[in-house]
């Protein structure tokens, strides 16, 4: 096995593949390169790297390829730099982080949220929204809703 890396130029996103370009190879461009998930049976994990993203890549000695994942640079530098955190950034700014320290899950997100349970959606803890407390908050003349407090 060898490995070399390179930039993505063109992207497959049906067959999970790309083909990329090696500058130490005169500008070759390689044969379309699967793109290594996570899972890909029952439990599925999907990401394509991007036209322009610097990749690390993975050949066999019948020179079959993979791109095993990507590359940080002084370019595109990584989003978090805490060895305690676990984040997902979009490009449209959506971000999930995980925070093994204070185990705290942040999502912040550009768009709408959408949770879809056949089931209940259980919540254990307060609901905050813009600072009114779900369990807490009061209303004049009224009685708290089954199952919360006064």
């Amino acid at each position: 096995m060898f490995e070399k890396t390179g930039e993505v130029v063109t992207i497959n996103p049906s067959k999970c593949s790309a083909r990329v370009k090696f500058d130490d190879q005169d500008d070759s461009i390689s044969a379309e390169l699967q793109v290594v998930t996570k899972g890909s049976i029952k439990n599925k994990d999907y990401w394509m790297p991007k036209i322009g993203e610097q990749v690390y890549c993975s050949f066999t000695q019948e020179k079959k390829g993979f791109i095993v994942g990507s590359i940080y640079s002084d370019l595109d530098e990584p989003p978090v730099i805490k060895d305690s955190i676990r984040a997902l950034h979009f490009e449209d700014g959506t971000k999930l982080e995980y925070n093994t320290e204070d185990k705290t899950l942040s999502i912040d997100c550009v768009g709408p949220i959408t949770i879809k349970s056949i089931g209940n959606v259980n919540v254990i803890g307060d609901v905050i929204a813009d600072g009114i407390s779900l369990k807490n908050h009061t209303h004049t003349g009224t009685t708290p809703p089954v199952g919360g407090s006064s």
